[in-house]
């Protein structure tokens, strides 16, 4: 029997926390917008040739390439929760990543190796 592969995997959740932290060394605090925070992570995921689905879903066409805006707007949203919560002194890339991923299992999103791109992520 074998045990169903985790909805973000390992290789997903570090460029989650690489995206976090490239944007927190490149980004002045009183500059850190979780809207400008999710993109980036979009973007990391994106060129490391992942996409997001939703369980059950089919793979999307070759021709829609584009990140899932809903996906998206749960890492956003996942973001802008953690800013209410967690003191800012507090909040750190990892904490983040964990929420993000929290928020998009949650919602029942999965990260997935996006078979178009056949990246180094498969």
């Amino acid at each position: 029997m074998t045990t169903p592969a985790p909805a973000i995997p390992d290789a997903a959740r570090a460029v989650i926390l690489a995206a976090l932290d490239d944007y927190r060394m490149n980004t002045p605090p009183t500059e850190a917008k979780p809207a400008a925070a999710a993109h980036r992570v979009v973007e990391y995921l994106a060129s490391s040739g992942f996409t997001a689905r939703q369980h059950g879903d089919r793979p999307r066409p070759y021709w829609d390439r584009a990140f899932p805006s809903q996906a998206a707007i749960e890492i956003r949203d996942a973001l802008a929760l953690h800013c209410l919560l967690v003191d800012p002194q507090q909040a750190t890339p990892a904490s983040q990543t964990e929420r993000i991923i929290a928020d998009l299992t949650s919602a029942g999103w999965l990260i997935v190796p996006d078979i178009r791109t056949r990246s180094a992520a498969a």
